[in-house]
C-alpha cells in the first residue's frame, strides 16, 4: 500500500518518490500512470532476485509488459565500466529499443549501474528506481546521481540522470542481512548530522529500533532522509551548491572503502567512520563543540562495525582523499559539522589534521 509521496521539483525532470509497505501490486499500474515504455529491462543482483524478482516480474506481466531480466553478481566490486560493457552488449544483441526503460532493482550498486546504463544506453532510456536496501531508500536512489567506479576511484566515471519514479516499498527490507541494515543507519546518521537535529534525537532514541527494522521507525526515518534530500536536490541538481553538504563524511569514509579494496567495508559503515573522523576534524579546528562530538561519537558507538581497520594503510587512505571529487584546484574540500543538524563547507583542511584524524580513527 502506498502511504506518502514526496516530490523532487525539478521543472521538466520532476518526479515523485512513493513510499509504503508490500507495494508489489500498485507497480505496473504506477507505470502505466507515469507513461512508461512497454519494453522494460530489469537489471538486478542474484541475491535481490532470488527474495523479491518473481512478484515484480508477475505483475508487469499481467500488465502486458515486454520484459528482459539482467542478473548481476552481487557486490561494489560489479559497479565497474568492464560490467557495464557487458550488458550494454547484451541490451544490443537483443535489440532493446531507444524507448525503452530500465528498472534498478536493487540497493545502491544496482541503482548507480543501472542508472547509469540507463543515461548512456542510445544516450538516454527512461529509469525507474525501486532500492531494495535501507541505503538505497534513505539515500542513493534520490537525486540521480549514477555512475561507476575507477580503480583510482569511487563513482569517477558517471552522470546525472533523473528517473521517471523512485519506488520505497519498505516490505522490501525484511529480508536484509544485519550488516546491511547498518549501511541504512549510516546515510540516515548523515542526515541527522547535517540537516535535522530532530532526527538525531530520534537516532538516540530509537536505533535500536531501526536496526531491529521496526515499522513504524523505519518508514518515519525514510521520510525524514527522502524529504531533506528532495528539498537539497530540487535547489542544487548538479551539485554546484548547497547539494555538496550530502557528502558529509564521505571524503575520508571515499578513502576508507578505497583502503579497504571495496571489500573491507560497505559503503554506509565507511560513511558513519568518516563523520566520525570529520566531526574530530571540526571539533580540532573548533568548529564543533565537545558535547556534540561526543554525541555523534557515541551515537556511531551503538551500531557494531565488524570490520578490522587496523589492515588499513594510511598511505591508501590519504591517496584516494587526494583525489576526491570535491577538490578546488589545490585545495581539498569538506562538509564538517559545526552543531548537530548543521554544517560548513571548509577547504584550508591542514593535511596533518587530515593525517590525525584518521590516526584517531585507526585507533578505535
Amino acid at each position: 500500500m502506498i502511504q506518502r509521496q514526496i516530490d523532487v521539483a525539478l521543472g521538466e525532470r520532476s518526479y515523485s518518490m512513493y513510499a509504503g509497505t508490500d507495494m508489489v501490486s500498485s507497480f505496473a499500474p504506477m507505470c502505466r500512470q507515469h507513461g512508461t515504455s512497454d519494453s522494460l529491462v530489469i537489471i538486478t543482483d542474484r541475491n535481490v532476485a532470488s527474495h523479491h524478482l518473481r512478484p515484480l516480474q508477475q505483475n508487469l506481466l499481467h500488465y502486458n509488459f515486454q520484459l528482459t531480466t539482467i542478473l548481476l553478481p552481487s557486490g561494489e566490486n560489479q559497479k565497474n565500466l568492464h560490467r557495464a560493457n557487458s550488458i550494454f552488449t547484451e541490451l544490443l544483441k537483443k535489440r532493446i529499443p531507444r524507448n525503452s526503460a530500465v528498472i534498478a532493482f536493487g540497493g545502491g550498486v544496482v541503482g548507480d549501474l543501472a542508472g547509469f546504463i540507463a543515461a548512456t544506453y542510445q544516450r538516454g532510456v527512461g529509469l525507474i528506481q525501486v532500492p531494495t536496501t535501507l541505503l538505497a531508500q534513505v539515500d542513493s536512489s534520490i537525486g540521480g546521481k549514477v555512475g561507476v567506479n575507477h580503480p583510482l576511484g569511487k563513482n569517477m566515471i558517471g552522470a546525472f540522470h533523473q528517473p521517471t519514479f523512485v519506488w520505497m516499498d519498505a516490505g522490501l527490507l525484511r529480508t536484509l542481512p544485519p550488516r546491511e541494515v547498518v549501511c541504512g543507519f549510516g546515510e540516515i546518521f548523515k542526515y541527522g548530522v547535517i540537516r535535522d537535529a530532530e532526527l538525531f534525537g530520534f537516532l538516540e532514541s530509537n536505533v535500536e529500533k531501526i536496526l531491529g527494522l521496526d515499522s513504524e521507525s523505519i518508514m518515519y526515518v525514510q521520510a525524514k532522509c527522502a524529504a531533506i534530500k528532495a528539498e537539497v536536490v530540487s535547489q542544487d541538481e548538479k551539485e554546484s551548491g548547497i547539494r555538496i553538504i550530502l557528502n558529509c563524511g564521505h571524503t575520508i569514509g571515499h578513502g576508507l572503502e578505497f583502503a579497504g579494496h571495496y571489500k573491507l567495508l560497505k559503503h554506509g559503515e565507511a560513511v558513519l567512520l568518516g563523520m566520525i573522523a570529520e566531526s574530530f576534524i571540526a571539533k580540532e579546528m573548533k568548529l564543533l563543540d565537545s558535547d556534540s562530538y561526543d554525541r555523534i561519537v557515541a551515537l556511531v558507538g551503538r551500531v557494531l562495525i565488524k570490520a578490522k581497520l587496523s589492515s588499513l594503510k594510511i598511505a591508501d587512505i590519504l591517496s584516494a582523499i587526494g583525489r576526491d571529487k570535491k577538490h578546488v584546484g589545490a585545495k581539498l574540500r569538506f562538509v564538517l559539522p559545526v552543531t548537530i543538524g548543521e554544517v560548513k563547507v571548509v577547504d584550508d583542511v591542514a593535511p596533518k589534521l587530515i593525517l590525525k584524524a584518521i590516526n584517531e580513527l585507526l585507533k578505535k
